[in-house]
């Protein structure tokens, strides 16, 4: 398969930051449309030191790359709550990123990176797009009103690129734009306490539940599932026992209760619908057939 290698560089003398500290930089790559994009490799190398002018040079700023196949859109959360630096890209793990770095600009230094995926993951990584183009989107966070210079920034993208049918590649192309409409706010998960865990994830554990007995009895072996005699041949067990059995492996116990209960709940896991709910009815509801043979849903 061919594979395709992209070097790009964005390099500014100074860049001056908005009233509210940001400064967005932003640079396209065109692609041939009608394929199926694949970015195996993720390269990015800082060639200069950032630097400050007009301020003390001790008030480094941050700054975010991301690589999407849409021009990135600021959101309305924070990136730092403690200096106040906002509107930053969204999360790397959105569906319209992919790839995405943080810097932290040190003094005389080059700048601290974190990227997702983590650099071993760049290194395979293995997503994909349809899109005709590919962006660079930079976003310095800092000092109201301040310069920044020296910016000089390189990188490497490995694609490989599959030629694909138009329908796939249109609804690709929908897909991924309709991704890029990004929401300004996100508010995911909640908390939850050990409490809530152990009494909601697994009942038994806290407000009581099904506590097999088998798992303390020296035949477990033997009689595990069903109750089977260790030393007697094996019965025919009927379709009541086995009903009877998945019931009692339903049932609840307080949380105070001795072992008691025969049958672990996962006992019952893909049973027939019989058993789980009850005996089945003789006769099901009558359907009709249409003359293809096909039933027909009234």
């Amino acid at each position: 398969m061919p594979v395709t290698i992209i070097k790009e560089t964005i390099e500014l003398d100074d860049i001056q930051l908005d009233g509210d500290g940001n400064c967005f930089i932003q640079k396209k790559i065109n692609l041939q449309s009608g394929y199926r994009h694949m970015l195996q490799q993720v390269d990015v190398f800082e060639d200069a030191i950032p630097f400050l002018r007009g301020a003390p040079s001790d008030e480094q700023p941050n700054y975010e790359i991301v690589i999407s196949p849409y021009p990135q859109i600021p959101t309305n959360m924070l990136y730092n709550e403690n200096t106040l630096q906002e509107n930053r890209y969204v999360a790397g793990g959105d569906d319209s990123v992919l790839f995405k770095a943080n810097a932290r600009v040190r003094l005389n230094n080059h700048s601290e990176f974190t990227q997702f995926p983590s650099t071993q993951i760049a290194a395979q990584n293995k997503s994909y797009f349809y899109s005709d183009h590919l962006y660079i989107n930079i976003h310095f966070m800092g000092i109201d009103d301040l310069v920044y210079g020296n910016i000089a920034l390189s990188f490497m993208m490995v694609m490989n690129n599959v030629k694909v049918n138009l329908l796939e590649s249109t609804m690709g192309i929908l897909k991924e734009s309709h991704d890029a409409m990004c929401a300004l706010v996100m508010s995911q998960g909640h908390a939850i306490s050990i409490n809530d865990l152990r009494g909601n994830v697994f009942p038994m554990w806290r407000y009581g539940g099904i506590r097999p007995e088998h798992t303390l009895s020296p035949n477990a072996i033997g009689s595990f599932f069903l109750q089977v005699p260790t030393t007697d041949k094996e019965l025919m067990q009927s379709t009541a026992t086995i009903r009877n059995a998945v019931g009692r492996a339903r049932r609840m116990s307080a949380f105070d209760e001795a072992f008691g209960q025969t049958f672990p709940d996962w006992f019952r896991f893909n049973l027939n619908e019989g058993l789980v709910s009850g005996p089945v009815r003789d006769q099901w509801p009558p359907i009709k057939h249409d003359d293809n043979g096909n039933v027909l849903c009234l």
